[in-house]
């Protein structure tokens, strides 16, 4: 493969790619983000090709090279100063792809239905979707105040499972929640004990935003909450902790395996 060489930072392109990484609007503008390392690279390639490589030029690994030669897309070459400047990261992975983003897959109503209200926290958001792959939930309903799906630090918490996964993004969860035929359960600090619950095969369940929970307006078409039983001491746990122990109940009493 002949890799192109870029050399500055007033490269069109390399300005190109610096604003997909940090700019979610132009990620949407464009339809592309870009996947930081050769994990979420092969995952993608399950999928899909990547619309370019972008190489640093002073890291040598076999993985990396394996992976460009096997490849049919364009590559660019960058030093370690203009990698590292692209990227977010302290230490260089060596390797990105510039991909396009998938359009949303369809998906019927049954199984677990997972509602995001505002999910501010990338880290958090790529955790939980990593969680939903593992516990084989159906479909992830984001609202429009919700993370960036597809942005690089999203991508590296759920190592890169929404391109297998059905996701729709900046949705009205009012609307959506008139529309479902099945229950809808909100996860809350005020509910009856999960634990307590059978929980029905469909069903959605609603989970909010980190500092201020779910938004009071989506309650009135609520069926009920449901809490997680905690220690006198302690008042909450992190929003990805809460929604992987309901995923995890729900798969257990689902007996899927």
């Amino acid at each position: 493969m002949n890799e192109k060489l870029i050399e500055s930072k007033n490269n069109p392109f390399y300005k190109k790619l610096k604003k997909i990484y940090t700019s979610p609007s132009f990620r949407k503008n464009q339809n592309q983000t870009i996947l930081d390392g050769p994990h979420l690279i092969q995952s993608f390639l399950q999928y899909s090709v990547p619309a370019a490589i972008i190489k640093d030029s002073s890291i040598v690994s076999s993985e990396v090279e394996n992976l460009i030669s096997n490849l049919n897309c364009p590559c660019y070459s960058l030093s370690h100063e203009l990698f590292l400047h692209l990227s977010e990261l302290k230490s260089s992975t060596g390797i990105l792809a510039l991909v396009d983003i998938p359009k949303t897959k369809l998906s019927e109503s049954n199984g677990l239905i997972l509602l995001l209200d505002g999910i501010q926290e990338p880290g958090n958001l790529g955790s939980i979707l990593r969680t939903a792959k593992a516990t084989n939930t159906n479909f992830i309903i984001l609202s429009k105040t919700c993370a960036d799906l597809w942005s690089p630090k999203t991508l590296r918490g759920s190592q890169g499972v929404q391109f297998s996964l059905g996701c729709s993004v900046e949705q009205d969860l009012n609307e959506w929640i008139l529309n479902y035929e099945h229950d809808v359960m909100a996860l809350t600090t005020g509910g009856e004990s999960l634990f307590k619950k059978t929980l029905n095969s469909n069903m959605a369940i609603l989970v909010g935003n980190e500092g201020n929970g779910i938004s009071k307006n989506l309650f009135k078409n609520i069926t009920e909450s449901v809490s997680l039983p905690m220690h006198k001491e302690v008042e909450s746990i992190n929003v990805g902790a809460a929604v992987s122990v309901f995923m995890y109940e729900y798969y257990r009493q689902s007996g899927i395996e």
